[in-house]
């Protein structure tokens, strides 16, 4: 697979995350009401638009990790670092 298509799915779900977020909990009649067309901010989860979610943060961790191979132990520490210390997220407290 070529690095391209690789980058256009990793952005891709980035994007579809960061629109998603704002959704989530949100009722279908609500939304088919009220669909989401641009990037929302302060939606369920109160963040500023265009942050993506632990979904995204997750992904680019595993991405991380197998650019160097398949390594479960290394995996395993991209998650750890991502629980606790934020690894592949986008904090913006002081646009908030």
């Amino acid at each position: 697979m070529s690095k391209n298509k690789v980058l256009d799915g990793l952005f891709g779900l980035c994007v579809g995350d960061a629109l998603g977020v704002p959704a989530e909990g949100k009722s279908r009649d609500y939304l088919t009401k009220n669909p989401v067309k641009n990037m929302i901010r302060f939606g369920a989860q109160n963040q500023y638009f265009g942050i993506w979610s632990d979904d995204s943060s997750l992904t680019f961790c595993l991405a991380d990790s197998l650019c160097n191979g398949h390594d479960l132990i290394d995996i395993a520490d991209k998650f750890v670092q991502w629980l606790y210390n934020g690894l592949w997220t986008l904090i913006v407290m002081s646009l908030m």
